[in-house]
């Protein structure tokens, strides 16, 4: 038995545990052609077969003429499946966020132009009976008009008329905005260089009549603009006249810089029609208000003017006045359209008779009728001092607030918010002009003061004594100037600017005035009223000085002093803080 154990020996201990075979030392089984397996990187290496018709070497064999080589001059193949399964998807990927891309970018253009389209809408509203199209280039062709809507501080007159022309034929064009307009079948005149008369659109709304000749003013002032400028046919770009190369210019003026070059006389037409064009149709049409028709006959007069047709000029300004004096019933006791004075005895005196009337006078003061323009400017004075004070109240920042309930500042956010989701309401008609005129105080405005500030003018240059003109100019200062400092009166900007004009008027023509009389004084005397100082360099005051030379220093610095307020006054409104906040040194 012992013999037996001892025969029995035992297994050595494993010197390293147990483990699976190497893989690698496995012979490597080649993949097939046929079939398209996965390959893994966990997985061991299967070298892929190069079969020799299938293997082609990725250089030419050297000193093998190339016709010889045949088909075994190709590249080696670059794409295998995977690869080519690979570049297929980013091509698929990089397609579909293209086609991501540029949709977001449309509908954010879409959502930025409808932006901008609303703000135009609220700033120069368009009639609500136009088709869409027409309201969206009646809106940049205003806003084309503003010269900081460029960012370039200049108006391109040619693209803002030109938009204005395409928007006329869409009103006209009876298949587009045009529906139902008629042509007159009485009273329809032939004008020579413009063709027939306007349109009957008395079966229009009010706002299509309104827009239609807003667009008309438009053209008329595009083509004011305009007036002597030619377009090149051949780039359909407008250019002045006298930079064109051609028989009739021989010393063409040299285009700026950066600038298209200049055009030949053989391709050239007029760059847009002529102003009448405009301006007689609203005058010729049938629907238009007074007031529309008067002041398409006064900006057109205005136009003869600065073309120095003045006699045409005269004619047309007459004309306004007749157009005043049409829509009043006894207008034969108020004016005397033959002279344009407003009678002393008037009952009563339209707004549209008193602008006709101003307007005329103002014409004969440019062209020196000086004896025709001071009674008309007497008059106008006379009839605005003798309207009516209007009943309505002109202080709306004084009226007391009623609503003390925890629902008014609610409602009025409600009401704020409302706005910009509602689409804007067209402008009502307001004063057609021809009713009685009224005033909206007892105090003088900025109008009497414009008026005083044209009698002191004529009266200082026609008088024999010059201090009748500086009376009535020294007043015109004065009311100019306390109604610009009336902060609860002048609730309108567009009054405050022509308060601001008149002030600056009255102040040139006072110092011209007192310049004047102080020249005349000191050669009259035979002195100088100014001296130099050796040790300074300036100049001194001696003790002669004359009484117009002190006038003159006292206007200087109250003119410095009213600049130096209304300067405040800007700052203040631009930082939105209260006037007294602004320290000017």
């Amino acid at each position: 038995m012992i013999s037996q154990r001892l025969a029995v020996r035992r297994i050595p201990p494993l010197l390293r545990p147990l483990r699976p075979p190497n893989a690698s030392k496995k012979p490597a089984r080649p993949r097939l052609f046929t079939q398209n397996s996965q390959l893994l990187l966990i997985s061991p290496a299967h070298p892929r077969p190069q079969l020799p018709y299938l293997h082609q070497t990725s250089r030419r064999l050297p000193h093998t003429p190339r016709l010889l080589l045949g088909r075994q001059s190709q590249l080696a193949r670059l794409l295998t499946t995977e690869s080519k399964r690979y570049i297929k998807d980013q091509f698929l990927l990089a397609g579909k966020w293209t086609l991501y891309g540029w949709t977001a970018l449309f509908l954010l253009g879409i959502i930025a132009l409808g932006v901008q389209n609303e703000i135009l809408e609220r700033q120069y509203p368009s009639p609500h009976d136009w088709s869409f199209w027409s309201r969206m280039n009646f809106r940049n062709a205003r806003a084309q008009e503003n010269p900081d809507f460029t960012g370039r501080g200049v108006v391109d007159w040619a693209s803002t008329g030109n938009a204005y022309r395409i928007l006329l034929r869409r009103l006209e064009n009876p298949a587009i905005d045009g529906k139902g307009l008629e042509t007159q079948r009485e009273g329809g005149i032939l004008i020579p260089d413009v063709g027939a008369a306007g349109y009957d659109i008395e079966g229009k709304s009010y706002q299509w009549r309104r827009g239609y000749f807003e667009v008309l003013m438009g053209c008329a002032r595009a083509a004011e603009h305009l007036d002597g400028w030619v377009r090149d046919k051949t780039r359909n770009i407008a250019f002045p006249a006298d930079v064109v190369i051609g028989p009739s210019n021989p010393n063409p003026r040299p285009t700026p810089p950066h600038a298209a070059s200049a055009p030949q006389e053989a391709d050239c037409d007029s760059a847009f029609e002529a102003p009448q064009t405009f301006y007689l149709k609203i005058l010729t049409s049938k629907g238009f208000t007074t007031r529309q028709r008067l002041d398409a006959a006064l900006a057109y007069a205005d136009f003869l003017d600065f073309k120095n047709l003045h006699d045409s000029a005269e004619e047309v300004y007459k004309w306004g006045l007749d157009i005043a004096s049409s829509a009043i019933p006894d207008y034969e006791s108020i004016v005397d359209t033959r002279t344009g004075t407003i009678k002393e005895d008037a009952p009563t005196v339209s707004p549209n008779i008193l602008h006709a009337a101003t307007s005329l006078a103002i014409h004969h003061a440019r062209t020196g009728a000086v004896s025709s323009a001071l009674p008309i400017f007497l008059s106008a004075l006379r009839a605005r001092r003798a309207g009516p004070t209007s009943s309505a109240s002109f202080y709306p920042d004084a009226q007391p607030d009623n609503d003390h309930s925890l629902t008014g500042p609610y409602r009025k956010l409600a009401s704020t918010l409302l706005s910009y989701v509602q689409p804007p309401a067209y402008p009502s008609p307001g004063p057609s002009g021809d009713e009685p005129l009224t005033r909206p105080t007892m105090d003088p405005d900025c109008t009497e003061a414009a008026l005083m500030t044209y009698i002191g003018e004529i009266l200082f240059a026609t008088s024999a004594s010059p201090e009748a003109g500086l009376g009535w100019t020294h007043d015109a200062v004065d009311v100019a100037e306390a109604r610009l400092q009336s902060r609860h009166v002048l609730v309108d900007e567009g009054e405050k600017e022509r308060c601001s004009q008149c002030l600056d008027a009255g102040f040139a023509n006072w110092t011209v005035m007192l310049r004047k009389l102080a020249r005349e004084e000191r050669e009259r005397d035979g002195s100088k009223s100014r001296g130099w100082s050796w040790w300074g360099g300036g100049k001194v005051k001696e003790e002669n000085v004359g009484r117009w030379e002190q006038e003159l220093e006292r206007v200087d610095e109250r003119r410095e002093r009213v600049r130096r307020e209304v300067l405040r006054e800007v700052f203040a409104a631009n930082s939105g803080r209260a006037p007294g906040s602004v320290w000017m040194g």
